[in-house]
């Protein structure tokens, strides 16, 4: 490809994305009314067709024995290494199936509902469980927790952990989002009418007026028949 034909090229390319933008501009109303429409959708969607979900969280701490007013750095070591172990035992069916059983719903309920984290560079484990129910929210992480000291007592042998937060009623759902979801549509409308306008244009091989004749014949226009609309 010589020199003059990069060119030529570069020359089109400049003059089609100038036709692209001022297509999108002239098409304005269709895009902002997309993006009204599919944000009004999101927002329906997400007010009435989305159930609520509440969280409860708890916070356990596995706290290190101390003797004669001593902190015993041997078991904060130990409680270092335990930690994942106490994670495992409150994700496990034995726990968990012992709280649906109280709580009169399904391990599977539990299992789906709860989340459990160790908060970073810290032997505090925190429990969570997010339903469409906040009080069974509430329920599901208080009993999880009494079961799980019950069961590192009777079965470890621990009686050193403690609850440092209790669970709370949750009186404000944590999803869905309103705004994300409203932000969302908003950019599915722009993107589906941007890319109707697009693909409309590239498909266009329609001649609209004088300057694309000249420009697709490579010769001067003479003249022109003027159209009237009866």
């Amino acid at each position: 490809m010589t020199e003059q034909e990069m060119i030529k090229n570069d020359e089109e390319i400049e003059i089609n994305l100038g036709e692209l933008f001022a297509v999108l501009k002239s098409q304005y109303k269709l895009i902002v009314i997309s993006i009204l429409v599919m944000t009004i959708i999101a927002g329906i969607v997400t007010t009435f067709f989305i159930s609520r979900k509440y969280q409860s969280t708890a916070s356990i701490y596995p706290k290190p024995e101390v003797s004669e007013g001593i902190v015993d750095y041997t078991q904060i070591n130990a409680n270092n290494l335990m930690v994942n172990n106490y994670i495992e035992m409150l994700k496990g069916n034995n726990i968990q199936s012992q709280v649906a059983e109280t709580l009169e719903i399904t391990t599977a309920q539990v299992s789906s509902s709860v989340s459990i984290s160790n908060q970073t560079n810290t032997q505090i484990i925190s429990i969570s469980a997010t339903t469409t129910d906040p009080q069974l929210s509430k329920d599901i992480v208080d009993e999880l927790v009494s079961t799980f000291k019950k069961e590192a007592k009777d079965t470890l042998n621990i009686n050193n952990i403690s609850t440092i937060d209790q669970a709370q009623l949750a009186t404000t759902p944590v999803s869905p989002n309103l705004k994300m979801n409203l932000i969302i549509g908003a950019l599915i409308g722009a993107f589906l009418s941007v890319g109707y306008i697009f693909i409309k244009f590239m498909l266009d091989t329609h001649i609209h007026n004088r300057e694309e004749a000249e420009k697709y014949l490579g010769i001067p226009c003479l003249g022109s028949i003027p159209y009237f609309d009866n």
